[in-house]
């Protein structure tokens, strides 16, 4: 018999943590029950995640168009919904008549020219082993080992590129559900987001209801100042990269330009990630042109840490780099890419909930003191 009804209720929750993580264990082990999950989840999530991403890009834009007057009347909100959603169609439109046929091309001269690329990263390796500067350094280098190992990662590159392209075919029919999807998912989003709030404080007792529309519209703003300045940040990266490389004769620059502005997504270790395959494209020329995209690099990055950075996202998360470098190397090792992607958005929302609760706690002992 338990005495005190307090802890009456941490053995009765105690134990019914212990039974749900029982289940879920044994669960977990039934491969024909959890198979079918998984799927739903990775059907769901992606789309959700892209769409909840955008929503957050367009939202200023429909918040701007909502403020317009017209003799005395603001725009309607449905009104606004549909010509920032058609906005957002023609910026797509605009870009795949622009971008994608550049891009088609680069990526089919790259794949036709992977063997001969294959053959120029060994013959890169090579000379640079052989070269005076690094005999100089009196290094213990197998030059034969290295050489296996090069071919023997050409060989396995060209393999798994064999392979991806044999199974792309299989992966159109996701990609044009996903396509399909996240535009109907996006427009519903921008129509019925407003109305998520007073869902969500409907789910609280009615005293609690300020402190929740409060802390809602806080984690809101958190997550929309992010991810917007976020999206600015790698459309800025993205272009001034492609600009870069084209500068200094980069082949396949506008390509290289996208995955550097997609990597950029990821903070502080991104560029890092989407300069990669720029040095190894300027590999197959020579040193002088690694060293060139380096600087493009380096020149992109210190605009961006100077003037793009610190004014869309640094002042609106005021979190210190050191903090995010341990977020992403704990979510990298967890989660892996997706982690790193979602962990600092999450630690910003989680520190503001923190923050909310501290001051709501302060103010409450005020209040009875």
């Amino acid at each position: 018999m338990i005495p005190n009804s307090k802890y009456k209720n941490i053995f009765f929750w105690t134990i019914e943590l212990l039974a749900l993580s029982l289940l879920i264990l044994i669960v977990s082990r039934f491969d024909f029950l959890m198979k079918p999950i998984s799927v739903f989840i990775s059907t769901v999530f992606v789309p959700l995640i892209v769409a909840g991403f955008l929503y957050y890009v367009l939202k200023p834009v429909l918040t701007l168009l909502k403020k317009i007057t017209v003799k005395g009347h603001k725009m309607p909100h449905q009104l606004a919904v549909i010509i920032t959603f058609v906005l957002f169609l023609a910026v797509i439109a605009g870009s795949l008549i622009l971008l994608i046929p550049t891009l088609v091309a680069e990526i089919t001269n790259l794949i036709t020219a992977l063997p001969e690329f294959a053959q120029n990263v060994q013959r890169f390796v090579t000379d640079s082993l052989q070269s005076k500067w690094l005999s100089n350094l009196n290094l213990s280098i197998d030059i034969d080992e290295v050489k296996s190992a090069v071919g023997k990662y050409s060989a396995s590159f060209l393999t798994i590129t064999a392979g991806t392209l044999g199974s792309a075919v299989s992966m159109v029919t996701s990609v044009t559900i996903n396509v399909v999807t996240i535009p109907v998912v996006l427009f519903y989003m921008l129509s019925d987001g407003d109305r998520l709030l007073p869902a969500i404080q409907k789910l609280f007792p009615v005293r609690f209801a300020d402190n929740v529309k409060e802390l809602t519209l806080k984690m809101d703003k958190t997550i929309e100042r992010y991810i917007s300045g976020q999206a600015l940040e790698m459309l800025f990266v993205g272009m001034t990269m492609a600009v870069g490389y084209l500068i200094i004769g980069e082949p396949y620059a506008w390509l290289l330009g996208v995955i550097a502005g997609i990597t950029n997504i990821v903070p502080y270790i991104g560029p890092w990630i989407g300069v990669i395959p720029a040095l190894i494209v300027a590999s197959t020329q020579s040193w002088k042109q690694m060293l060139l995209v380096m600087i493009v690099m380096m020149v992109v990055q210190q605009l961006d840490g100077n003037f793009i950075y610190p004014n869309v996202i640094g002042k609106s998360l005021q979190i210190h780099p050191l903090t995010i470098m341990i977020l992403l190397m704990v979510a990298g090792n967890l989660w892996g890419i997706f982690g790193m992607i979602l962990i600092v958005p999450m630690y910003a929302v989680a520190r503001t909930v923190a923050k909310f609760a501290i001051e709501m706690r302060q103010l409450t002992k005020e209040s009875l003191e």
